[in-house]
């Protein structure tokens, strides 16, 4: 049974830093197979409890350099979402790998930051560089939780992992946005707004009543179901970033298909319903988009072998 990344639901870490890489013209199997193997070696001693996580991201670029390890079709590009009459876009950056390095404290990840950086180097170049880290009690740097939505851990790798019996079997997609927030004009808001605006209560994020959440709230709009009027779940590991001029979301999410990135995007743009605009789009503005497949342990064993003395679980 092929096994997923397990630092994709390595949960209690509170730095992070999310790295994106485009192919270098001409970079071939051999070389970027040999990069990535010093990408995953770059965390082979961090591996323990109270050290770092790894995850490694393939754009759809990776299939035509390996076209035999990757199975299935290759994952989406990012398609970007406009919605000109509501003046909100959401920009396609597709990139062709993604790295997440998450772990208790910034100095243990800058380390296996650095040793990334320089693995891929020779074959790729750095296109983002975003630490990030958790606020508090897992909020938005609005002040709301982020995540309460999110299956139980038990519970998440059977939502969010692709079957055995799928393509990429032991795989996760994943979509990655990079978000501005404007927090002085959220936080010109009365709190009873800003509770309308997420749909959620400020201090305990309990959902509104059906009654008093507006349609167009946050969560009204990205809490999506399919044609059978199933929720269609993700699990969200998104984390704050900010300097003193700026500051937003680096959104991540995964799930069992790109499908359901989709349409929960085109839910909260507008592009379902053009009366139904999130009403976060107000106060945040996405400045990056891609989609990801983070292979199972076993195809980054076919694209990247770790050497025999090496544990790759």
């Amino acid at each position: 049974m092929p096994r997923h990344q397990f630092g994709i639901f390595a949960e209690g870490t509170r730095a992070h830093h999310h790295l994106e890489f485009h192919l270098r013209p001409g970079a071939g199997a051999a070389a970027l197979s040999s990069a990535l193997v010093a990408v995953r070696l770059a965390n082979a001693d961090h591996r323990t409890n109270g050290g770092t996580n790894l995850v490694i991201g393939f754009g759809p670029a990776l299939w035509e350099v390996f076209p035999d390890a990757l199975a299935g079709p290759p994952v989406s590009a990012f398609p970007g979402y406009r919605n000109d009459a509501a003046g909100h876009h959401a920009p396609a950056t597709q990139e062709d790998i993604w790295v997440w390095i998450h772990g208790p404290q910034p100095d243990l990840v800058i380390d296996v930051v650095r040793a990334v950086t320089a693995a891929l180097a020779p074959v790729a170049t750095l296109a983002l560089d975003q630490p990030g880290f958790v606020y508090h009690d897992s909020r938005d740097l609005t002040g709301f939780i982020d995540g309460t939505a999110n299956p139980f851990l038990d519970d998440a790798p059977d939502e969010a992992v692709v079957p055995d019996d799928q393509p990429g079997a032991g795989g996760c997609y994943a979509m990655s946005m990079r978000f501005v927030h404007d927090l002085d004009a959220f936080g010109a808001l009365e709190v009873d707004d800003q509770e309308l605006v997420f749909g959620r209560t400020k201090d305990h994020s309990v959902e509104l009543p059906a009654g008093t959440k507006p349609a167009d709230s946050h969560i009204g709009l990205a809490e999506v179901a399919d044609d059978a009027g199933d929720e269609l779940v993700v699990y969200r590991r998104s984390v704050p970033w900010g300097t003193a001029a700026q500051q937003g979301l680096h959104f991540v999410s995964f799930g069992a298909d790109v499908d359901r990135f989709d349409l929960q995007l085109r839910h909260l743009y507008g592009l379902v319903d053009p009366a139904l605009v999130d009403r976060l789009l107000s106060f945040t503005t996405a400045v990056t988009g891609s989609f990801w497949l983070c292979p199972s342990v076993e195809c980054l064993e076919a694209v990247a072998p770790l050497p025999a003395d090496e544990d790759d679980d």
